[in-house]
Parts: structure tokens; C-alpha cells; sequence
């Protein structure tokens, strides 16, 4: 049996996370990415007090370059959920997450967090192979053998799918049923912050609502959600897309059209159809098992995307590390996990507002989504 390494497949979010956390304890790991390289794009994410609990569990150096990356509120610091006439209907008290749950939110750019996650997993020699993807796998009992893009293969004693939406390590598991489209597309950018809304604003309207958070001094992320049929906005240019969701706003507030306006012309604004799967109670067999996406991909609605999948790698890193048997130590991380990232897809499909019409809109002070930020590593690893 290839000695304990753990393949990766898919060099992402939670895919680098866990790299980085076997390393940590000493396990080989081997990660198959298929970009070649990091795409800067427009796209920011906020991470939730949660995440920053993982984050610290597997790399407390980590957690503390990610806050110093993005912006983390001030105690005091809302974010103001407004009409589309700029009228302050309700707050989000982002400041006061720290002191309930012992850690912040932090909102940065996408690509800030990646390259960090890069790093750390290169200086703890994760070996990463650029450029591949994984084309099969097939569990031998004693080694997992997986399949690469150039004809290659290579052996490992666990294979972990990170590898997204429509993963392949997940069709090998699970089969090959299409994934659900939630109803709506997102196009996102970045762009200055207006001296109106220094710390972003949530604003719904019929169909549409646009999000905004600090990524940094005077410095804005925006994604915008807009019922539609899927394809009809992924088929055009970023900049056609762009124009059409400005017309969509017209009549709103100006300095919240300004947001989406004024979007940096060295990024290109992102168009992604949302899609998510029905949760599985299962995810592993064997020497193979999901993470993130590819496990349990959600819509953007509770924020909780890239926070569930660092949970994952938290929780299976602990697992792998202490394994005797590492079947076992599969199915153990699947069960600890499916259960709550099944609630997370369940409250994401729940504030999906625009898809129903509604002019709610999300707020981290639902009791719900703050029942979930209190959740941290051991809770789950003290079952061991």
C-alpha cells in the first residue's frame, strides 16, 4: 500500500485546507489541481465566525494571515440593509460576532484567501501537481488508484474528491444525476466602497438583490442575485451581463448603482449560474470520500459555502492523522459531517430570497444561521 499518502483531488478552498492539516500532523499528501494557475477574479466571500474557529484548528498562523488579508468589523460596525431608495430599513451587527462566538467574520477577495492557502500548503510540503485533473479512481482494498488527465496514474491509501460542483470523484461514488439550479445567477465584482456605505449594504428587491462587504480600506465586493432561467446570463459577455444588471437597477439609489457602476476594469465580473445537490447521508466508501462542493454543494444564501468545506478539512485532518483504519476513519468523518451540512443547504435554499419573490434578505442575526457560527473542530473530534 502507497504509505499513508492522501490524494487530493482538486486544489480549492477546502481541498488546500486539508493539505495543509494532514501536513501538520506529518501524513504525505499529493493534490491534483487542474488549473495551472491562480485566475485572479472578481469575487469576494465572507467567512463566517465558524470558519475562522477551522481555520485556526488546522493552522493557527493561517487564521491570523486570513484576518490581516480582508477586513474584519470593528465591535461597533453594522452593515445596513436598505431599500433600493438607499432608506435604512434594519442593520447587521457584524461587530458584535467576536464576542459572541469568539471569533470575527472576515469578508476578502476569494483570490486573497487562495494564494495564502497556496502558501501555507507549500511551505508545508503538500506536493501539489498543476495542471492535471483527475480522470478515475478505483479502490483496490488495500491502495486507491487513481486515474490523471495525461494518462498518468498514481497509488495512494485514501483519495479525498475536492474537487467541486461536478466532481468526478463524486460520479465515481455516487453517480452521475445532474446538479439542481437554485433558480438564480450571480455576477460579482469588485469596486470602490461610496462614502454612504463605507461597510457595504444588503438591498432586495423583486428578482434581484445585490450584496457588498469591506475587502479593505475604501474597498468593496458586490455579487448580485437575479432570478432567471439558467443559461440565459452565463450566455453572455461579463461586460454585456454587466450593462444588463445596471439596467435592472435603474431607479435605485444612486450610490448603490455606483457600486456595480464603478467595478474594477482589470477584473472582469463573474457570471455563475447556482446550482446545489439534494444532501446524501454518505458520502464515503471505502478509501474514497467528498469534501466541500463536491460533498454537499450549497447556495450562497446562509454564506457558508467555504466555512463548511474548512469545517470538512478540519475534522477529516483530525480524523486521517490519529487513523488506524482508514476506512473507518471515512465513514466516522461522514457521518460527524452530513448531518450539519445538510441543515447548512437546507437554510441556504431558505434564504434564497429573490428566487421567491420575497424582500427579506440575509442577516447574521438570524437565530438559525447564528446557532450555527458557535461550531468549532472538537466539537466533532471529541466524539473520538
Amino acid at each position: 500500500m502507497a504509505e499513508r499518502t492522501v490524494a487530493i483531488a482538486g486544489g480549492g478552498i477546502g481541498g488546500l485546507a486539508l493539505g495543509i492539516a494532514l501536513r501538520r500532523t506529518g501524513l504525505p499528501v499529493t493534490l491534483i489541481e487542474r488549473t495551472a494557475t491562480l485566475r485572479d477574479a472578481g469575487a469576494g466571500l465572507v467567512l463566517y465566525p465558524n470558519a475562522l474557529h477551522a481555520l485556526a484548528w488546522i493552522d493557527a498562523s493561517l487564521a491570523s494571515a486570513v484576518r490581516a488579508a480582508g477586513h474584519v468589523p470593528a465591535a461597533a460596525e453594522v452593515r445596513p440593509i436598505v431599500d433600493t431608495g438607499g432608506a435604512v430599513v434594519s442593520i447587521d451587527r457584524v461587530g458584535e460576532l467576536a464576542e459572541r462566538y469568539g471569533a470575527p467574520q472576515v469578508s476578502l477577495l476569494r483570490t486573497a484567501l487562495q494564494s495564502l492557502l497556496l502558501q501555507y500548503a507549500a511551505e508545508a510540503g503538500v506536493r501539489m501537481r498543476h495542471g492535471l485533473g483527475v480522470a478515475g479512481c478505483a479502490d483496490r482494498g488495500d491502495e486507491v488508484e487513481v486515474s490523471l488527465s495525461d494518462g498518468d496514474s498514481l497509488t495512494a491509501a485514501a483519495l479525498v474528491g475536492a474537487d467541486g460542483l461536478h466532481s468526478v470523484v463524486r460520479r465515481h461514488l455516487l453517480g452521475a444525476a445532474p446538479p439542481r439550479y437554485c433558480g438564480y445567477t450571480t455576477l460579482r465584482g469588485r469596486s470602490p466602497a461610496p462614502p454612504e456605505f463605507p461597510h457595504g449594504f444588503i438591498v432586495t428587491a423583486d428578482g434581484l438583490g445585490v450584496f457588498a462587504a469591506p475587502i479593505g480600506p475604501g474597498r468593496l465586493y458586490w455579487t448580485a442575485k437575479v432570478a432567471a432561467p439558467a443559461g440565459l446570463w452565463t450566455a453572455k459577455p461579463p461586460k454585456e451581463a454587466w450593462a444588463d444588471l445596471l439596467d435592472l437597477m435603474a431607479g435605485w439609489h444612486p450610490a448603490l448603482v455606483d457600486v456595480v457602476r464603478r467595478t474594477d476594469a482589470d477584473a472582469p465580473v463573474v457570471v455563475t449560474d447556482i446550482n446545489d445537490r439534494e444532501p446524501v447521508a454518505d458520502w464515503s466508501r471505502g478509501r474514497i470520500t467528498l469534501l466541500g462542493d463536491a460533498a454537499h454543494p450549497m447556495s450562497p444564501g446562509a454564506g457558508q459555502g467555504a466555512g463548511m468545506a474548512l469545517e470538512d478539512a478540519a475534522v477529516l485532518g483530525g480524523l486521517l492523522a490519529r487513523a488506524a483504519d482508514i476506512p473507518e476513519a471515512l465513514v466516522r468523518y461522514a457521518a460527524y459531517r452530513a448531518p450539519r451540512t445538510a441543515v447548512v443547504v437546507d437554510q441556504s435554499r431558505h434564504r434564497d430570497h429573490v428566487v421567491r419573490g420575497e424582500r427579506g434578505e440575509f442577516s447574521t442575526h438570524d437565530h438559525e444561521l447564528t446557532d450555527l457560527f458557535g461550531w468549532r473542530a472538537e466539537f466533532d473530534l471529541a466524539a473520538e
